[in-house]
């Protein structure tokens, strides 16, 4: 088995780029597994910045080839020529790696952000009911998101303001009166809505909205002291809100002109939140978070409109600490050397459960042998039984003894009994084979 992780983001394909071949996101792993056929499991992860495909391959399967059919195969699905996809690759320890500083957030636009961790887990369940989760990809995304929890605990990284979320609200603020007064109309019931709620409740905003084009804003806005809006009552919303924030991102704008341009009619004109005292009115300010628009661009041409999009919470992004950043950056090695260990011991596996498997038979076989009269067995029975279980059981490794001194590897034959018996054990054995020596 062997993990690859192919990956397009904001530093290597740009936004837009990104935006297309996260279109094609639906269904890509089932797509993939019928495609490449020696795939043994795939995990989509798209988010705001990013396509990632988390890979299981046997070995046998060659990086450059794998990483030429899946780049072929997403040029099809977005419309692109196969030479503008370029996806970089890891594969093995690499692609580990890789992986878990994506999950601490060290890859994301806001170096840090937890929401990625979090992405990564959903994106595994989809995984999980498209059937293409594979079980090295399961502990891998397990062990991700410990490592994820470790560096936001043992670094400064996850702090207050550092995710895609945080950083548009603190833009969207700019133009807005203090934030425990205005009115929020979230669009969208995804990963990124239940993020921004989270934000806004850290800023002291109670009166919160939320809609969708599905049926899932009803069951959103329960618990969390949201209430649902309908399709009927959503041009009223947009009216009635000072902020909006969208975070759907399947391809197609929610919020077009003729839909928004109507509310802010409705509202009065004004441009900015300087204009608020003087004419007691409110500007509309819309934050876009969507990689794919979920905004019209024209939306933000209306008078009255302040429309804040990705790329514009992009060029906001706070730099990150460099020392916290070498921090998480330890702890990711650390946490890739950890994985790397536990894979191998698991490679052993079938080996424990034949071992297991073949003790069992041959205790199977005792008891057997074993005369029971009246539900019960004669002691003087079971010891020979037990004797003759650890007879047979102890009968290779005497003979391997015997044959290893002969051949003079008697040394190497001690040696391993560590591994095989535990140090206390072969300690003692070793004792018995050097008595001159051990006194």
């Amino acid at each position: 088995m062997t993990i690859h992780l192919l990956s397009a983001d904001h530093r290597t394909q740009g936004l837009d780029a990104v935006a297309r071949l996260g279109a094609t996101a639906a269904h890509l792993g089932p797509d993939l597994m019928g495609a490449v056929p020696a795939l043994r499991g795939v995990i989509v992860l798209g988010t705001c910045n990013r396509l990632a495909l988390l890979l299981d391959a046997p070995e046998a399967v060659a990086a450059d080839g794998l990483r030429r059919q899946v780049t072929d195969g997403l040029a099809r699905r977005a419309d692109l020529r196969a030479d503008t996809v370029d996806l970089t690759a890891w594969c093995g320890t690499d692609a580990v790696s890789q992986l878990f500083a994506t999950a601490a957030g060290l890859e994301s636009m806001v170096v840090g952000e937890r929401e990625i961790a979090g992405q990564l887990r959903r994106a595994m369940r989809v995984a999980a009911e498209e059937d293409t989760l594979s079980t090295d990809l399961t502990r891998a995304v397990e062990h991700a998101s410990t490592t994820s929890r470790r560096v936001a605990h043992e670094t400064g990284l996850a702090g207050n303001g550092r995710s895609v979320v945080a950083v548009g609200i603190d833009l969207a603020a700019r133009h807005l009166p203090p934030l425990p007064g205005v009115r929020v109309l979230i669009v969208g019931t995804g990963a990124y809505a239940g993020a921004t709620v989270t934000a806004l409740r850290r800023r002291c905003v109670t009166d919160i909205a939320v809609y969708s084009r599905s049926d899932r804003a009803q069951a959103f806005a329960v618990g969390r002291g949201l209430w649902a809006v309908t399709d009927a009552e959503l041009p009223g919303a947009l009216e009635a809100a000072d902020l909006v924030i969208t975070c759907r991102g399947l391809g197609a704008p929610v919020l077009t002109r003729q839909l928004v341009a109507p509310a802010v009619a409705g509202r009065g004109r004004v441009s900015d939140a300087a204009a608020v005292e003087a004419t007691g009115r409110r500007p509309l300010v819309v934050l876009d978070l969507a990689l794919t628009r979920d905004v019209e661009v024209a939306v933000g041409s209306l008078p009255g409109v302040k429309l804040i999009d990705l790329p514009s919470v992009q060029r906001a992004v706070p730099a990150a600490e460099a020392r916290q950043v070498d921090a998480a950056r330890r702890i990711v090695d650390e946490e890739t050397a950890l994985f790397e260990r536990m894979l191998c011991g698991r490679r052993m596996d079938p080996v424990v459960c034949s071992l297991r498997s073949h003790v069992a038979e041959l205790v199977e076989e005792e008891v057997a042998r074993l005369r029971v009269v009246d539900g019960r067995v004669d002691a003087g029975d079971a010891a020979r039984a037990l004797h003759h279980l650890a007879a047979r059981m102890l009968h290779h490794p005497t003979v391997a003894a015997r044959a290893a001194a002969e051949a003079g590897r008697g040394q190497d034959y001690l040696d391993a009994l560590d591994l095989l018996l535990g140090v206390e054990i072969a300690a003692d054995l070793r004792e018995a084979a050097t008595p001159g020596e051990a006194r």
